[in-house]
């Protein structure tokens, strides 16, 4: 059984949505027939609609890159805390700010979550306090497992 990293939904910063504004309608990638009639359908210029889709899918890309980040620095960390626990499953949802994250143990599924906001703490300024809050959570899913 491996590990399972995924994301729902994305988010792309300010300085990305700027990025994309400023492409030249060239550099934007062809839209599908499909997406050409949704454009039409939402009465949305083919040229925004483009940009929006890039938007998109440059935000699924950087949540699923973060979850894989996320997935890496919580895998060691987990095998220290129960003998032959093996991480499972990282999911960020992006709508919940949160990380759903799997991992078996004695054979046995524990799930818990983590707020996206101490993961980015951690990531972006090595914050102390956010790791503290982590391993509480670690240690609190662990202790309570079945």
């Amino acid at each position: 059984m491996g590990l399972e990293i995924s994301a729902r939904g994305g988010r792309i910063s300010p300085t990305e949505w700027d990025a994309i504004q400023a492409l030249p309608k060239e550099e934007l990638p062809p839209l599908s027939p499909e997406q050409k009639q949704v454009a039409q359908k939402m009465r949305v210029r083919e040229e925004d609609y483009a940009r929006s889709s890039l938007a998109s899918k440059r935000g699924a890309e950087n949540s699923l890159d973060k979850a894989e980040r996320f997935a890496r620095f919580l895998k060691e960390r987990i095998k220290k805390r129960a003998a032959g626990a093996a991480l499972r499953r990282v999911s960020l949802d992006d709508l919940q700010e949160k990380f759903e994250v799997e991992v078996q143990v004695d054979g046995r599924p524990l799930q818990f979550r983590v707020a996206e906001r101490v993961v980015d703490d951690l990531f972006e300024s090595g914050s102390e306090s956010a790791e503290r809050r982590l391993n509480r959570v670690l240690d609190l899913a662990f202790e309570t497992r079945p």
